[in-house]
């Protein structure tokens, strides 16, 4: 039974509940205002302003703003407390007519405010913690001091040191994000709550892929709420744009410097700039323009190993690749804000985003093929083959890579309604103007293998074959593939809010949102060629000189001297392109291909959502649900084949519909002042099938033996999520934190394969059983500002993530992990801060990951334990002018993947240090 106290707040919960329904009374003032910190200018998020005696409160939100509604005329006391800075006490005279503005500037006793560096490390910190304790749901914001750590465009490099977050490193960037054990495809990145596009077919989200210096914060969201997108299980990565309004009057800002990267001792450099200002007899326009440059040239060593494993899962070699990929970039990010506030009530804005990526990528290296059908003398470490072949590969492409999104909006406040509508527009587009894959070998090689160094495979020539002579080299293989494609959409939505100011705050919230998506793919311009005429291959060839390739190979790593030129290639094609034959299954292949890669798909969602939210005494309840409607339409063609002839290609279409209800409810506790938040919550989301596994395709590849069917029946998965948390916050910035959640997944996408009656490979992808995950997060934020003397410029960040994540994977009785699920994170970052010098020394962990599951363990793939260190150093030299020399990967660490187990590596790439420097300005 309920006590005497427990009856009375029921009680009093729920009559105040159903007053709190009631109309507004006939007071019905405002107070509004913008709180700032006094020491740098900028507004302060996440600032909490009282007015004790009406029993009211406001967040401040992004721009510092606050509105506290419905005040009865008369004098009252403002609180402002803001972690970090020190809380104040302001009279108040609430007059009839007009708001009544009052405006806030924060100061801190703790830090002097010529100490620049201090005061911008401690402001960054703090807005993060700031934000998170206000929030309505979990979150993690990552602070405005992590983002100036940021050198390369690269978003990842700041989301890899969150809780719960594990960001894998591709072509030596930090590129796609998994959250709580979920893959990138199960988690949603969007620009203000709006999705990003993309192009690869997936819902992987290039972090590299925005204009970082277009961002005010990055929120990780691990608990959603009714009001956002529901396609997220793992949670969402909220990319929040600047606006002139967060740092009002005339602001420019940037950085410019260059990047040494040591395993090919290459020179970049990059530059970027963003200038704003507020103008207007009342400051209500505000613009704000940003534009960024980033040129990167890099090389990586890389070796590739496939193996042939036996019944008894014995590894024998079947092929080695050693090659070096150079890499030229130019990246281009710009952006432009303007935003009109013409009465606190009204606000409106425009703004446009768009980053360009041009690559040349070209791998050169030296393919080792021992002939599998006759392996000789067969060890765990050695072998020995005879008529195996040695192929000299060149694979040069040119990405274009380039995003846009453009989006215009208002917000209108009157008295206790709030309506707001938008309407945006996003196009991601992938061209490839030059792909060439080029292949020439020396055949008939007698090949032994040396693997006891597992890591480098070394191969020696036990016949008379002489690699360094060209004119031995035969041609075997000539590929042009490029597909363009195209994603495209509009999105539409509109909300309303409305409070109620009985004697329990309530707010209610609905809404609807409508997406409209279009995507496209072709591939014209596919050809494969398996003949030369009247040109010799020793004419086509480039040296290639390597001398410090693989160095930790000590030598085991060897190049052939020279490759093929993929510029002599493309000449020839294009002048005499008679001297290219084609076999038929050259030109099976080449009708194939481009027949497998033409189709359309549409993705319309319909959706809608109310939620209330409801302050009682030290609890925050937050309850809604949220409906959407998904209706999936596309085209493809259905290639058949019979003994290598193409026998129709069918133009097919199909589509599909479903309907999910998802709610949810968070709760809030604080006690201690407000510096113990307790959370827990209760939610649905779903994540959706990747639009590449969606078309009603099927794909022939006769070289292959291997057919590939597209299921436009996919269903989303779904899950419940449970969630619960506790945050302690210590002053003067700094939080301790622990949290639990699990995650009940159905319905899991999942590649199957089986052997057709015409006895060819053939896959699909399908819904399974699903998987569950239990994860652990803690963390630790402390700046030891009270420390006397050297010793208080001392901070830390830590935090670890332990993950149980379970898979049912069709074929295997075991339990498996989630693909790119780790059991262990673990980030570590110790800073100094003192006079004009900032020191920040940063560690990375991540435990071993599932890459693809095999049909048993021997055949699974994985990515290897990583330990990655960091080190930047910042030099104030005037004011807010600073300059910044950073290092990353300090160990030269690889990333690695293997087969089995970790004496079966099949990718190991080292991509050295990178070496940054440059000044920033601040004006």
């Amino acid at each position: 039974m309920l006590n005497t106290t427990g009856r009375r707040g029921l009680a009093r919960l729920l009559a105040c509940t159903a007053l709190s329904c009631l109309p507004a009374t006939a007071f019905a003032e405002d107070l509004v205002g913008v709180v700032t910190n006094a020491a740098s200018g900028n507004a302060l998020a996440g600032a909490v302003v009282r007015v004790g005696e009406a029993g009211r409160e406001s967040v401040t939100a992004q721009d510092g703003g606050f509105v506290i509604t419905n005040l009865a005329p008369g004098d009252y006391t403002l609180v402002v407390t803001y972690a970090g800075l020190d809380a104040q006490r302001i009279p108040v005279t609430v007059a009839a007519g007009p708001p009544t503005r009052q405006n806030v500037r924060l100061t801190s006793s703790a830090v002097n405010v010529e100490e620049i560096l201090v005061v911008a490390r401690l402001e960054g910190q703090a807005g993060a913690i700031n934000l998170q304790r206000q929030a309505p749901s979990l979150r993690t914001v990552v602070s405005a001091d992590a983002l100036g750590q940021i050198r390369e465009g690269n978003i990842g490099d700041a989301l890899v040191r969150l809780p719960g977050v594990s960001v894998e490193t591709r072509a030596g960037v930090q590129r796609t994000a998994t959250i709580r054990g979920l893959a990138p495809q199960y988690n949603t990145v969007t620009v203000d709550g709006l999705r990003m596009t993309n192009v690869d077919g997936n819902r992987d989200i290039a972090l590299d892929s925005f204009p970082a210096n277009m961002l005010a914060r990055v929120e990780v969201v691990k608990s959603p709420t009714a009001d956002m997108s529901a396609d997220a299980i793992g949670g969402t990565v909220d990319l929040v744009t600047k606006s002139a309004f967060d740092r009002r009057g005339l602001v420019i800002e940037g950085a410019a410097g260059g990047t040494y990267n040591d395993l090919r001792g290459n020179w970049n450099y990059q530059a970027g700039a963003t200038v704003s200002n507020t103008f207007g007899a009342d400051e209500q326009f505000g613009l704000l323009g940003s534009l960024y440059y980033f040129r990167d040239e890099r090389g990586y060593d890389v070796m590739q190993t496939g193996y042939n494993v036996s019944a008894q899962d014995e590894k024998t070699i079947n092929r080695t690749f050693y090659y070096d990929r150079s890499e030229t970039k130019d990246k281009i990010g710009a952006g432009l804000t303007f935003d009109f506030r013409p009465s606190d009530n009204t606000r409106a804005f425009l703004r446009g985003i768009y980053h360009y990526d041009y690559r040349d990528l070209n791998h050169q290296g030296t393919d080792y093929r021992p002939n599998a059908a006759t392996l000789a003398n067969v060890t765990p470490d050695s072998a020995t083959s005879t008529g195996g072949r040695i192929d000299t590969i060149a694979f040069y492409r040119e990405p274009k890579n380039v995003f846009q999104m453009y989006s215009g909006g208002a917000e209108h406040r009157a008295g206790a309604w709030t309506v707001d509508g938008r309407v945006a527009f996003s196009k991601a587009r992938k061209t490839y103007p030059v792909t060439l894959q080029l292949v020439n070998s020396f055949n008939g090689v007698n090949l032994a293998y040396d693997r006891s160094d597992r890591d480098f495979p070394v191969f020696t020539i036990t016949n008379n074959i002489d690699v360094t002579d060209p004119g031995r080299l035969a041609f075997r293989q000539f590929d042009t593939n490029q597909v363009p494609r195209t994603e495209k959409e509009w999105s539409f939505d509109s909300n309303f809010a409305r409070e109620f100011t009985g004697a329990v705050p309530v707010r209610m919230k609905g809404g609807v949102r409508v997406t409209l998506k279009d995507a496209s793919q072709a591939q014209p311009l596919t050809v494969r060629y398996t003949g030369l005429t009247g040109v010799a291959v020793a004419d086509l060839l480039e040296p290639l000189s390597s001398p410090d390739f693989m160095k930790a190979s000590d030598g085991r790593a060897v190049l052939v001297g020279f490759t093929p030129d993929w510029r002599k290639y493309l000449q020839l094609q294009q002048t005499n392109p008679g001297a290219f034959t084609q076999t038929a299954a050259a030109r099976l292949f080449t009708e194939e291909t481009r027949a497998n890669a033409d189709f359309t798909i549409g993705e319309d969602i319909y959706a809608g959502y109310l939620m209330g939210t409801i302050d009682l005494d030290a609890f925050q309840i937050v309850a809604g649900a949220r409906i959407e409607h998904t209706k999936v339409s596309s085209e493809a063609n259905a290639v058949v084949t019979n003994n290598g002839l193409i026998q129709s290609i069918t133009r097919v279409s199909d589509s599909n519909t479903y309907t999910n209800v998802l709610p949810g409810v968070q709760v809030r506790y604080t006690a201690m002042e407000d510096r113990l938040v307790l959370r827990g919550a209760v939610t649905q989301s779903i994540s959706r099938p990747p639009p590449g596994d969606l078309v009603p395709s099927r794909q022939e590849n006769a070289q292959l033996n291997q057919r590939v069917i597209g299921n436009p029946n996919l269903k989303p998965a779904e899950s419940l999520n449970l969630d619960a948390s506790a945050e302690y916050f210590l002053p003067p910035v700094g939080l301790i934190s622990a949290g639990v959640f699990y995650k009940d997944i159905s319905d899991f996408v999942f590649s199957s394969s089986r052997i057709a009656a015409d006895g060819v490979d053939e896959r699909t992808r399908q819904n399974g059983e699903g998987g569950k995950v239990t994860g652990l997060e803690v963390a630790w934020v402390q700046q030891f500002t009270s420390l006397p003397g050297m010793l208080s410029g001392l901070g830390v960040e830590a935090n670890y993530t332990w993950l149980d994540s379970k898979g049912a994977y069709p074929g295997r009785a075991e339990d498996l992990p989630l693909v790119n699920s780790p059991r262990h994170i673990l980030n570590g970052v110790v800073s100094y801060v003192q006079g004009p010098v900032s020191v920040r020394l940063s560690y990375n962990y991540l435990s071993k990951r599932l890459e693809s599951v095999g049909a048993r363990a021997a055949l699974d793939v994985y990515n290897a334990k990583s330990s990655v260190w960091d080190l930047a150093v910042k030099v104030r030299v005037r004011d807010r002018h600073s300059v910044f020399f950073n290092v990353k990967n300090l160990t030269d660490e690889p990333t690695i993947q293997y087969q089995g187990g970790r004496s079966d590596p099949t990718l190991l790439t080292y991509y050295g240090r990178q070496f940054n420097f440059g000044v920033n300005f601040d004006f």
